[in-house]
């Protein structure tokens, strides 16, 4: 069965890092780093997020110690029109209009308007979540994860995958071999991407005119990462569950990149695509 959804990325704020540590290069100069965030309209099951993003929940989040910690590290800049819910408001969609949202993983940046959709599902993986439920807040402040941003219903609203349970994916998502179709139509795969956390979830989406984009969240921060295999620096470490996963999951978009130049690779934080789409234009490849 082949289905198909539409895709628009909107950029829900962003924060400035050096290029030196993003990318290992010898520059120090700053880059700015989008919160990408995707909107799938699927014909049936409506809207649907992909992550949502910063939020000011996350300035308020970030105001204590040691949380504050993360504010000074990654310097983080969102207004009001700017949430995800402003944003599909903008659009005519209201939030409850949104029946699931698909997190990625729980980093503060990706999570931080999950509670401004009471009507959604939240979709992920479990070790996403789980790997950081033992944190305190001091440890979970250095992996970038803030606890106060997770709903409080999270667990009564979620829908729990694990990886093992995929199943082959299309041949065109080649070397990622299996998925779970989240719809049971084909048209939008969640894929393990492991490395940056356990189990971050990736999304394969097929779009109308055949053609697939694939929103990679954090298994690398740039399409220069991919395209020229550029690890970041190592002190980068820290925020990492494992490097050479990392280095594997990163190493497998360079290969689909090489190998299927149709398949649109999206990072959640580059500026690149965020100048080639045009904030809040639809991904489209005309």
């Amino acid at each position: 069965m082949t289905g198909h959804a539409e895709l628009e990325l909107l950029e829900v704020g962003h924060c400035v890092n050096p290029e030196h540590i993003v990318l290992r290069t010898p520059t120090f100069r700053s880059m700015r780093f989008p919160a990408l965030v995707g909107l799938i309209e699927h014909p049936n099951m409506g809207p649907i997020l992909y992550d949502t993003g910063y939020s000011p929940r996350f300035l308020e989040a970030t105001r204590p110690f040691p949380e504050r910690f993360h504010a000074w590290v990654t310097p983080v800049s969102i207004r009001p029109e700017q949430t995800a819910v402003a944003q599909l408001e903008a659009r005519g969609i209201r939030a409850s209009d949104v029946r699931f949202v698909i997190v990625s993983h729980f980093h503060a940046d990706h999570v931080a308007g999950m509670s401004d959709f009471p009507n959604a599902t939240y979709i992920y993986f479990r070790r996403a979540l789980e790997s950081f439920l033992p944190y305190g807040r001091v440890r979970g402040t250095a992996a970038g994860f803030l606890r106060e941003l997770l709903p409080t219903d999270l667990e009564d609203r979620g829908r729990v995958l694990d990886p093992r349970d995929g199943v082959a994916l299309p041949s065109e998502c080649w070397p990622f071999r299996r998925g779970i179709d989240l719809f049971d139509d084909g048209s939008v795969w969640a894929v393990d991407l492991p490395g940056h956390v356990e189990e971050q979830l990736g999304l394969f989406v097929r779009r109308s005119d055949g053609t697939m984009d694939f929103l990679v969240a954090d298994a690398c921060w740039t399409s220069r990462s991919f395209r020229e295999r550029r690890m970041p620096h190592p002190i980068t470490r820290l925020l990492f569950d494992n490097w050479n996963r990392y280095a594997r999951t990163l190493d497998q978009i360079a290969q689909l990149s090489e190998r299927s130049p149709n398949v649109r690779i999206l990072p959640a934080h580059c500026d690149e695509v965020r100048r080639d789409l045009g904030l809040g234009i639809t991904s489209s490849r005309t």
